[in-house]
């Protein structure tokens, strides 16, 4: 049964998809950015790799075609391919890996799509505790993809790919269990833990209260607070409207506020509701 988004469907793999699969391995970027290095396969290697996998597939993946659905650009064709890889069952954690084919079918939204239709299989038929994968520093689509969905930052591989004359660092970046399932829930009033809806009115709030001209720079604010794994960020809200962002030391016995972003007239009640976290 496939897996069902807003605007794309993941369903398995099928020997249909070879042609689109053997076109996408003449792009030399996307080689280069999915695998590091770009040996030359020939057509009868492809073909054969992935017809295998369609055939016989590893206990340790989970393949699925990413097809756009009725009424998207490229409605009914192959788009890309989203995955589990390298699923360990006894430790319940697996690598997401995703790539679309067409640079056509890129920047639509597709892949964050097709991750979200994919979390609800990983975390409830998988049964997985953990998801992660890594994002290199050129690929700026797929980290605001990754943070839309609740994804965050664990640290920072140096010069892990060289690519357009140069070497880019790598960001590994992981969503729990216990992430998600407060992902799935409406984010609720008061101090809690920011939230991925939260995104579009962060930005508004940066803006506003931060010497941050644009949405860019407001952007960059978010992401240097999340690359900070000694912090957690949060949110706080009264009747449906954000009104502070503050981090908060990880695993530190006493709450210590580190950030606050908020109206004058909020301050004191987000010290109060800061200082009565238990950690």
């Amino acid at each position: 049964m496939p897996l069902l988004g807003q605007r794309v469907m993941l369903r398995a793999l099928e020997h249909r998809d070879l042609d689109p699969i053997w076109e996408a391995y003449k792009d030399l970027d996307l080689e280069l950015i999915t695998s590091g290095d770009s040996p030359p396969y020939s057509d009868r290697w492809v073909r054969s790799f992935w017809g295998q996998r369609i055939d016989d597939p590893a206990p340790d993946m989970r393949y699925f075609a990413i097809e756009p659905l009725p009424g998207n650009p490229g409605a009914g064709v192959f788009a890309g391919m989203c995955n589990l890889q390298d699923m360990d069952t006894r430790n319940r954690h697996a690598e997401l890996g995703i790539w679309l084919a067409s640079r056509d079918l890129r920047g639509l939204g597709y892949g964050t799509d097709a991750i979200q239709a994919l979390l609800p299989y990983a975390f409830e038929v998988a049964m997985l505790e953990k998801l992660h994968l890594g994002v290199y520093d050129f690929n700026e689509g797929g980290m605001r993809s990754y943070e839309r969905v609740g994804f965050r930052y664990e640290g920072r591989l140096r010069h892990m790919i060289y690519y357009e004359g140069r070497w880019w660092d790598e960001w590994p970046m992981r969503l729990l269990r216990s992430e998600w399932e407060l992902i799935r829930q409406p984010p609720a009033d008061g101090l809690r833990p920011y939230h991925p809806a939260d995104y579009e009115q962060a930005l508004a709030l940066l803006q506003r209260l931060l010497p941050a001209p644009d949405a860019e720079s407001a952007r960059a604010v978010l992401r240097r607070w999340w690359r900070q794994i000694d912090r957690d960020v949060y949110g706080y809200q009264v009747n449906g409207l954000l009104v502070g962002l503050l981090t908060l030391a990880a695993d530190a016995e006493t709450p210590t506020m580190l950030d606050c972003v908020a109206s004058d007239e909020y301050r004191q009640d987000i010290r109060k509701a800061a200082d009565a976290i238990v950690r």
